[in-house]
């Protein structure tokens, strides 16, 4: 049977109860770019892991902390060298303050990033490694459901295998795998075998028989790669709580590779929608700022949606100049000059690049190209004489980018979200504009008018 409405609205009456107030571990979610933030609220996130900064994220007043890794813009050799690092500094952290933590690594619901070596890497370098890792891509306000160990994604009213979606031609992080367990093994370069990979059903999650969940999970061993499938919050719920009582009782090890949905499951603060009031002070003069990168089909039609029905002030960003290295650096301040005019007068302004693709047969080649991109827009942001009212930052390296590089954050909070899937940071003291809004849009989220929706819950009206 294929995915459909059905299996998404059927709803197990399972016991779900999470007893978060007895579950001792912190939960720290290693996230490789800042859309991860998107079913969760007032909690820190890190973009640095230096030891006081970990120090501080364990101590925090919330049960779980993020840190921003920027993984997918790494290449793997890049990305094994950060996960080594954070992984001692964790484990330093935590044998100082005596407290037990669990890894979520999470990574994007369409399945580009690296998804197999992060994880392994993370269990290399651990003392004893990990007994299994959980591949939990669902993410439920973005329209993503794996069912019958197969990942879909919603468009319209139709369910579409993401091995036939635009996703599946990344670029960088494309695959062919049509199977979650086949995924795993192509990702693994060979390492595993996709009938190794083990499967917890829909069957064995609303059949709500805790005693085999648990008799499952107590057999994983020797870092066990295991599917899950989840279709709504409620499959979830009843794996975490069956989860969190076993890590309560039993001292077994375990890492999840997941979207964002097991990430709010896990969380004593899952996340909610903001109203305008918590964005965006409206007797802030100064004009806001819009910055697109992302060039997958969804973020094109939201942007048109925008230009066309807004009053917002356009800039392109021309992605073939990349290539001109000595006429670049012009170009990005001729682009900052109209920009901080703009802002100045309190006109809201969207920058976006061209929307053509520079390809290239070379994977290394297209990160290198990709970077510079978002190198240049960040360099057009973070150079404004000016604060301005807002951020939206579409795109995962381009908000990454911008957050770290362009606005010097070491520390943000998570407020809630713009729209479903959609988080709000607020900026801390360190930031070159402290306190201000920094709205992280994912490039896959949301239909052809969120864009325009969560503008417009910005925009002055004036």
């Amino acid at each position: 049977m294929k995915m459909n409405w059905d299996i998404v609205n059927e709803a197990a009456d399972c016991s779900t109860e999470r007893d978060f107030e007895s579950f001792d571990y912190k939960v720290v979610v290693l996230d490789d770019d800042p859309t991860g933030t998107q079913t969760v609220k007032d909690l820190n996130v890190y973009t640095a892991w230096d030891e006081s900064l970990v120090r501080d994220g364990f101590q925090s007043d919330n049960s779980m902390f993020y840190i921003m890794t920027n993984s997918r813009a790494l290449s793997e050799a890049e990305t094994v060298k950060v996960h080594e690092e954070i992984t001692h500094v964790l484990e330093k952290v935590s044998e100082a303050l005596d407290q037990p933590y669990l890894i979520i690594s999470r990574g994007d619901s369409t399945l580009r990033g690296h998804s197999y070596i992060e994880p392994k890497t993370i269990s290399d370098a651990s003392p004893d490694g990990f007994d299994a890792v959980f591949h939990i891509p669902a993410f439920f306000e973005g329209g993503r459901y794996t069912y019958q160990g197969v990942h879909y994604l919603k468009e319209g009213e139709s369910f579409i295998p993401v091995h036939e979606s635009e996703f599946a031609n990344d670029s960088t992080f494309g695959f062919d795998a049509a199977t979650m367990q086949q995924y795993v093994a192509e990702k693994s370069g060979g390492a595993i075998d996709a009938d190794q990979v083990k499967h917890i059903d829909l069957d064995m999650l609303r059949g709500c028989d805790d005693a085999q969940l648990l008799e499952f999970i107590d057999a994983l061993s020797d870092f066990d790669q295991v599917v899950v499938d989840a279709a709504n919050d409620k499959d979830l719920e009843f794996f975490t709580s069956v989860l969190m009582d076993y890590l309560n009782r039993e001292d077994k090890k375990f890492i999840f590779r997941t979207a964002a949905s097991f990430v709010k499951s896990i969380c004593a603060t899952p996340g909610e929608v903001l109203d305008q009031s918590r964005m965006t002070d409206p007797k802030d003069a100064q004009g806001g700022i819009i910055v697109v990168g992302s060039h997958v089909k969804k973020t094109t039609e939201q942007l048109e949606q925008l230009i066309s029905h807004s009053d917002i002030e356009v800039l392109e960003f021309d992605v073939a100049e990349v290539r001109d290295m000595d006429g670049l650096t012009d170009y990005v301040e001729n682009q900052r000059k109209q920009a901080e005019k703009l802002i100045e007068q309190g006109r809201d302004v969207v920058i976006y690049t061209s929307r053509e693709l520079i390809r290239t047969e070379d994977r290394e080649e297209s990160l290198r190209i990709s970077k510079r991109i978002s190198e240049s827009l960040v360099e057009i942001v973070s150079s404004l004489e000016i604060k301005p009212r807002f951020i939206i930052a579409k795109g995962g390296i381009t908000s990454s980018d911008l957050a770290t590089i362009g606005l010097g954050v070491k520390k943000a909070r998570v407020l809630g979200q713009a729209e479903k899937g959609i988080p709000v940071w607020l900026t801390m003291a360190e930031s070159k504009y402290p306190d201000m809004p920094y709205i992280v849009f994912p490039g896959n989220v949301g239909d052809a008018g969120t864009l325009l929706d969560v503008y417009r819950k910005l925009d002055r009206g004036e």
